[in-house]
């Protein structure tokens, strides 16, 4: 299974567990939108994972 996480800005996190996403992302809002990674927790992101394959 193959999910993904696209975010605002176009990046795009893909991979075959949520762990790793949400990992990509927890790294992607750290360096490009640090604002809104002081707000958003693991929780939050593994709500925006979708599946694509």
């Amino acid at each position: 299974m193959v999910v993904q996480i696209q975010c605002e800005c176009g990046y795009v996190a893909r991979g075959e567990s949520d762990d790793r996403i949400v990992g990509l992302i927890q790294d992607h809002m750290r360096l490009d939108h640090p604002d809104l990674a002081r707000t958003v927790g693991p929780e939050d992101i593994r709500g925006w994972i979708e599946v694509v394959g």
